[in-house]
């Protein structure tokens, strides 16, 4: 199938806990920089970061637990700091997700920005009660504007590997972003699918984006500043 460079997107980049924004150009590359909030130190990062942020870059989200962590105070703080939106991890099914949006609601009146505002983009399918639901996701909320698939969550959550021992892709993984790309289609939303941590190469990232691209996802999740890289020169080998 050939790959519709024009309705790709730019990917996401997640930071590790306690690691500084990259370089402008970098963040240029990118559509929006995850940083997890988890933690207090973690929040405390994020609200450095979105200070330092430079005006015009690309959007800052804060990823959270569907647990009550961070709390509706830090919450509050985070929304007040700047961000555009959050990330919620292992999302099991539509319950998390409007519970998640009547937290926000909270925040948001709290820190005086107007309701609605802030984006949620959602870790789906990470964990086997969201690939199981049988529950669509069209009406969990209005500002929910993306999933996220991750293989190597799902391989840990259900105590497999993400790849085989004969270089297969478990059966799981398999249903899991299937049901990804199934669950954004039905509620006309984009899905981003996390590229692995070792691949640190031009060859390896053009063969994941190119097969990502062509099973239904719209864009990249990424784990490094290196990947921004190997993915900007493996997508230019093929669009030229």
């Amino acid at each position: 199938m050939p790959i519709n460079v024009q309705a790709t997107m730019r990917p996401l980049l997640y930071l590790k806990s306690g690691e500084p924004l990259p370089a402008p150009e970098s963040l240029d590359a990118v559509q929006a920089v995850v940083v997890d909030a988890t933690e207090a130190a973690a929040a405390s990062q994020l609200l450095s970061a979105a200070a330092g942020r430079p005006r015009g870059t690309c959007g800052l989200l804060a990823r959270i637990g569907p647990d009550g962590a961070p709390s509706e105070a830090d919450l509050g703080l985070l929304l007040a700091s700047g961000i555009d939106g959050i990330v919620l991890a292992g999302c099991r099914g539509p319950a998390d997700i409007q519970r998640t949006d009547v937290i926000l609601k909270v925040a948001e009146a709290a820190a005086r920005i107007e309701p609605g505002k802030t984006a949620m983009l959602v870790e789906y399918a990470t964990r086997p009660e969201s690939v199981l639901s049988p529950h669509a996701l069209a009406s969990a909320s209005p500002r929910l504007s993306a999933l996220i698939f991750d293989a190597s969550a799902l391989a840990q959550a259900c105590g497999l590997g993400r790849v085989t021992e004969a270089g297969d892709v478990p059966a799981v993984i398999r249903l899991g972003r299937a049901t990804a790309i199934l669950r954004a289609r039905e509620a006309g939303i984009v899905a981003y699918e996390m590229l692995p941590d070792e691949a640190l190469d031009e060859w390896a990232m053009r063969r994941l984006w190119a097969n990502s691209m062509e099973n239904g996802f719209s864009a990249a999740a990424l784990r490094s500043v290196q990947q921004i890289d190997l993915l900007a020169a493996a997508t230019a080998s093929l669009v030229d």
